[in-house]
């Protein structure tokens, strides 16, 4: 069973009174475990269909599963969303008045008691990936590097279903790249985390299960 199944998936926007299709008539079933990669152009639609796989857009036609919940049958998406999914950005999104303790903390704080928190977990992760000595540190001290990889794992506090993640180096140089890619290599190991990434970065593809390759809002290549 698929942990993520998305079928007949178009997306139509309307501007100036005119109808630009974006997606059409897409069909994605993903695997648990799976780090799946979406390339393709600037326009081609990859990162339209990040959103709606990742429940940011429900302005679409087709139907999403996730986890083996129908979200066309579900009323509380935002719950799902907080449960399920995880998301990586390009740029990394810290908090600057928070520690990184407390930036990785912040996603359980929405939903949970401050006191119910395991930070133990936290430090676990932080400990991961190299940064276990930055936990009482703000963003502002730590490079860009170190911030992208927090991001990740605040991604990944909640341990969601599926991780989704929008050209996540593509504001890192090469060197910190490659720890991106490794760190996500080591975290979907240990963690058995499914990973979905739209991304230009062609080094991404060292480390996919599976590309899917997008042009016109279709899928035109799979490897």
């Amino acid at each position: 069973m698929p942990i993520l199944e998305a079928q007949n998936i178009s997306k139509i926007y309307h501007k100036a009174g005119e109808a630009i299709p974006v997606l059409n008539n897409l069909h994605i079933a993903v695997e648990r475990g799976e780090i799946l990669v979406l390339m393709g152009p600037s326009g081609s639609g990859k990162s339209t269909l990040l959103n709606i796989l990742g429940t940011l857009d429900s302005d679409f036609s087709g139907s999403l599963i996730i986890d083996e919940l129908d979200l066309s049958n579900t009323v509380d998406i935002t719950s799902i969303r907080r449960q399920k999914l995880g998301f990586i950005f390009q740029f990394h999104h810290l908090l600057p008045e928070f520690t990184i303790l407390e930036n990785l903390l912040i996603p359980q704080m929405i939903t949970e008691n401050y006191s119910n928190v395991p930070q133990n977990v936290a430090k676990e992760m932080l400990k991961l990936i190299g940064l276990e000595e930055r936990v009482n540190h703000y963003p502002n001290e730590i490079s860009g590097g170190e911030r992208q990889r927090v991001a990740v794992v605040r991604a990944m506090i909640n341990a969601p279903s599926i991780i989704l993640a929008d050209e996540p180096t593509g504001n890192l140089d090469r060197d910190n790249s490659q720890k991106m890619l490794k760190l996500m290599v080591k975290l979907k190991v240990k963690y058995k985390q499914t990973f979905i990434i739209a991304t230009h970065d062609q080094s991404i593809l060292d480390i996919a299960d599976r590309v899917l390759y997008l042009k016109d809002g279709k899928i035109t290549k799979e490897i």
